[in-house]
């Protein structure tokens, strides 16, 4: 079959590798010009995965048989409303799309299904926020209606901040819709897991580290497992991973949901049907032992049989998310040798050379990415900063240019 997929940032890389050792050509879209997947395809066009029009003429163009993407959320709108366009397969609905990658859908759902989530109202840029101020208090979470690596998504405390918030929002969102919520205080964790033919089988429960010191952002940092949960929550968190498959028809697919836990409360932040970003697809294999990129290339393959059975691991696993100061990012110090030496298990580079770093406000702007094991805690506290003693992240001219703080940070 000839393929094309949306996006071609580092996780599509493997997605790519089993298409290819399956003998299909693979032909990539991406808005940039050099992205990381690309040196892994026969064809990029730089055409941004958004624009569903030219993703379809490219598709009509090239013949393609199949449309498909891993790991984001966005594209996979353009994922289905293309493939139904042309009558292909697709694992989802252009409606089931529709609802699980523009949250104002997806939080009304949410509430008819009796899911708990926060609070929360949709503007439009014609609406005024009053209608906030009346009927909400800080502090707020701002939020563009439809869109990726968590751009535009800030906490406010004030007016001021929550009039600049909602405009940022509006730019950063196709349908010029923002959604403001009330802030629910607890630990953030991210539940990772697969609607299959017997039904929804939880595979990674990891708790969510973001930096302190980005006002306002939530840029996350690492992903931690285990997470420290009663069994009553448990059942709690499968009630509600089963309440959202049968409410938004799921079936035979991957389910990511992320959720706020406070004592014996949870709360719903937004969900999706596809694997988490950030290389997170190898850190559910590792906690459960399911190759879930496998399992996820045989699903858009047309393979509606799969039973998936998790084993979760009785290590502690992290995975930590290095990002940089402002610069040109020239080369990785240390990295490769901590991989060779056992204390790295997994390495992700997510950044090519030459790239320009600007900030490090949200998942997108990470540099690279480490996954680390051990047998318990400590262990692996001091694996991690034996770790970032001997890495570094290089400028052009040779400076270090590593931010290393939120690792530090109370």
């Amino acid at each position: 079959m000839k393929i094309l997929v949306l996006a071609g940032g580092f996780d599509k890389i493997a997605l790519i590798k089993i298409l290819q050792s399956q003998g299909h050509e693979v032909i990539l879209a991406d808005y940039y010009d050099n992205p990381p997947a690309k040196k892994y395809v026969d064809k990029h066009f730089q055409i941004s995965t958004l624009d569903e029009t030219k993703i379809y003429n490219l598709a009509i163009v090239e013949k393609v048989d199949l449309i498909t993407t891993a790991c984001t959320d966005q594209a996979l709108l353009t994922v289905a409303k293309v493939s139904e366009k042309m009558g292909l397969p697709c694992y989802i609905g252009t409606e089931t799309a529709q609802k699980v990658t523009n949250k104002a859908y997806m939080k009304k759902n949410l509430f008819e299904l009796g899911i708990p989530t926060a609070q929360f109202i949709v503007l439009d840029e014609l609406d005024n926020i009053g209608v906030i101020l009346e009927n909400m208090e800080f502090p707020l979470v701002v939020k563009p209606c439809d869109c990726n690596s968590s751009k535009g998504v800030v906490k406010v405390t004030n007016q001021l901040d929550l009039k600049k918030a909602i405009k940022n929002a509006f730019f950063y969102s196709r349908t010029k819709k923002a959604i403001v919520e009330t802030f629910i205080k607890g630990e953030e964790i991210s539940i990772d897991a697969w609607k299959d033919k017997e039904g929804v089988k939880i595979l990674s429960i990891s708790k969510t580290e973001k930096i302190k010191t980005t006002m306002g952002n939530f840029t996350i940092y690492r992903s931690v497992y285990p997470v420290d949960i009663s069994d009553p929550m448990k059942i709690k968190i499968q009630t509600i991973a089963e309440k959202i498959c049968g409410g938004f028809l799921i079936e035979n697919s991957p389910v990511l949901i992320q959720a706020i836990i406070d004592d014996a409360d949870i709360n719903v932040i937004e969900f999706s049907i596809r694997m988490g970003g950030g290389s997170k697809y190898k850190l559910i294999e590792y906690i459960s032992g399911v190759d879930i990129m496998n399992v996820y290339v045989n699903r858009i393959l047309g393979d509606t049989t799969q039973v998936v059975l998790p084993n979760w691991s009785d290590k502690v696993v992290e995975i930590d998310y290095i990002y940089a100061n402002n610069g040109i990012f020239s080369r990785l110090i240390g990295f490769e040798e901590a991989l060779a030496c056992g204390d790295i298990s997994e390495m992700f580079q997510y950044k090519q050379a030459g790239s320009l770093i600007e900030r490090r406000g949200t998942s997108s702007d990470r540099v690279v990415g480490f996954l680390i094991q051990a047998d318990c805690g400590q262990a692996l506290e001091e694996k991690r900063y034996r770790v970032l003693d001997q890495v570094d992240i290089l400028d052009s001219e040779g400076n270090s240019m590593m931010y290393k703080a939120c690792f530090y940070q109370e």
